[in-house]
């Protein structure tokens, strides 16, 4: 029996790479074609800052994991990049915003335990355009058949240890979703696959988010429109075989969403 098959679900997970991740196996995004994807620097001490991906999913409000911010961070010295593209060579189109408020889930502790979701609030909203617009984020009826297609992006390494090189371009990869039972076969006593993750990815590995890309979106399109289901959680390494990713399934968090953003 196939080891791989598609979950008919009503949510998605997150990928963590507990080390922050990065897209193995894509390729260039074309600019604009994300606009709901944000570059969130954050200032752990007075010397080094480290980085993770993000979702725009209101004017003011950004959606990404937990576990890109450490219990030190400098909240004053972080920022988003908003509308970017090459990483290394901003354009006009791009926005760049200090943080007001960053909100934990109450219950997270590390990726591998769940609730792997933090809401990042902007100083002030951001004026919308063809390179920044918000995602929606899936609904609990939201049902997808075998012939639905996910994306993952974000600026993450490309290989285990081996940097996104300049000018750092985004980078896109097409994933198949993972039904939860036989992703935890896979990690057996590795990791628990709990309701609030899911995840996606191939047999044979070889495409994967990695580190770096953590706290990005994984979408899918309905109809015209394009939705969020999952947030960049965790993984073995990064596209190795029977190894998927694991993503925070954004529909186990849809109340604690609208609680903290009214989004």
């Amino acid at each position: 029996m196939k080891m791989f098959f598609l979950l008919v679900f009503f949510g998605i997970f997150i990928l963590n790479k507990e080390e922050v991740s990065c897209i193995v196996g894509g390729q260039d995004a074309e600019e604009g074609e994300w606009p709901w994807q944000v570059y969130i620097q954050i200032q752990v001490n007075h010397n080094d800052a480290t980085f993770c991906g993000g979702s725009l999913i209101s004017e003011q409000w950004v959606l990404t994991a937990a576990q890109c911010f450490k219990p030190s961070f400098f909240l004053e010295h972080s920022f988003v990049r908003l509308g970017a593209y090459k990483l290394d060579r901003p354009t006009k189109h791009e926005v760049k915003k200090s943080i007001k408020k960053v909100v934990l889930h109450e219950q997270y502790e590390k990726a591998a335990d769940g609730y792997n979701i933090a809401l990042v609030q902007l100083d002030s909203e951001v004026s919308l355009s063809c390179y920044i617009s918000p995602v929606q984020l899936i609904k609990p009826n939201d049902v997808f058949t075998e012939n639905t297609e996910f994306w993952a992006t974000g600026w993450g390494m490309t290989k285990e240890n081996v940097p996104l090189a300049h000018p750092r371009t985004l980078q896109k990869v097409q994933l198949p979703i993972v039904d939860n039972r036989c992703c935890q076969s896979m990690y057996n006593s590795k990791a628990t696959i709990r309701e609030d993750m899911m995840c996606a990815g191939y047999e044979d590995g070889q495409k994967d988010t990695c580190l770096g890309d953590s706290g990005g979106p994984l979408v899918c399109k309905k109809g015209d429109s394009w939705i969020q289901a999952g947030i960049v959680s965790f993984g073995r390494g990064c596209g190795r075989p029977n190894s998927p990713g694991v993503y925070t399934r954004v529909t186990s968090f849809t109340d604690w969403i609208k609680e903290h953003s009214g989004v």
